[in-house]
């Protein structure tokens, strides 16, 4: 089955939102960032990728939406929260209008039930859009690395996804030398289930690059790391949380295809795929594993003996 449509209206959906944030990181002010209840920092750039990304799909796809994201509006329906709904709306609204697609004019409320449609719970059946409207706050904030991370579920299976990093060097990266020296920066990273993996510049200035996974430790914010490993930046990638936390669809679906379209391997620390058909969370043993074929064995093996040493020990 081909999911060409979809994937031309993720590349759409996750570079125009790519734009709204970079418009959003030029001018950061205080007032912009909140902080949600688990105090991870929220921006009105996650809030207006959120509602565009949503939009957008929701035009193309109208009979068949269900979005599994990050955000939503109860914050934003609070008294106080009039000013920044309506600096969301106004950067939504500039943004379709840059682009010229959309004839519309998008109300702040609008806007909340656009934020809103994120809400679905995902799941086995059916076809279900996966969003982190910024993928690493934190480095967003920094001035750092960040993404825009959209795939597509189709029964419970990742078959497309889309990584827009717009701070992302063009060239490869190292620990030494982790910026472009001609400032050359912003990647569009996107694959199909059997398609391969590909890259080209945010801005579609030029060719598209087709990838694969191929080297000192690289540190990244959000899931632009998955899209460094897809061409080779790095062969490792290893997450291992606390204990007790609970990994989320949004902060893996897209990655994870870009990286095994790429010919990376993606598992837990059981060695077992990961599945996204249960919802809005990842049920995990231990943590993620991100490698090429030939390192897996190698790195699985010193990763359990790691972790069963790390258990003797308590």
């Amino acid at each position: 089955m081909s999911y060409d449509k979809e994937l031309a209206a993720a590349k759409k959906a996750a570079s125009l939102a790519a734009r709204l944030c970079q418009k959003v990181q030029k001018v950061l002010l205080q007032s912009d960032v909140q902080s949600k209840n688990d105090r991870s920092p929220v921006t009105v750039a996650d809030y207006g990728s959120q509602a565009l990304v949503s939009f957008v799909l929701h035009q193309e796809f109208p009979g068949e939406f269900s979005l599994v994201a990050e955000e939503d509006s109860k914050d934003l329906r609070k008294d106080g929260a009039q000013e920044i709904v309506e600096r969301i709306a106004k950067l939504v609204n500039d943004s379709l209008t840059s682009d010229g697609s959309y004839s519309v004019t998008l109300s702040t409320e609008d806007v909340l039930k656009a934020i809103d449609c994120g809400k679905s719970e995902g799941g086995s059946q059916g076809r279900h859009w996966v969003l982190d409207p910024i993928d690493g706050t934190k480095g967003f904030l920094r001035g750092d690395q960040y993404a825009i991370a959209l795939a597509l579920l189709d029964r419970g299976k990742v078959v497309l996804g889309v990584l827009a990093c717009p701070n992302l060097p063009l060239t490869f990266i190292s620990g030494a030398d982790r910026h472009c020296p001609n400032n050359e920066v912003g990647c569009l990273f996107f694959a199909e289930v059997g398609g391969g993996t590909y890259m080209q510049p945010l801005d579609g200035s030029s060719t598209v690059k087709k990838l694969g996974v191929k080297a000192p430790p690289v540190r990244i914010d959000s899931q632009a790391k998955y899209g460094a490993l897809s061409r080779g930046d790095g062969a490792i990638y290893l997450r291992l949380p606390h204990k007790g936390y609970r990994e989320k669809i949004w902060d893996h679906a897209a990655g994870y295809i870009v990286v095994t379209e790429a010919g990376g391997v993606v598992t837990d620390a059981a060695g077992k795929p990961l599945d996204f058909s249960r919802g809005k969370y990842l049920d995990l043993d231990t943590g993620i594993i991100v490698t090429n074929q030939k390192l897996m064995p190698l790195l699985f093996k010193a990763v359990r003996e790691s972790l069963e040493e790390k258990a003797s020990s308590l």
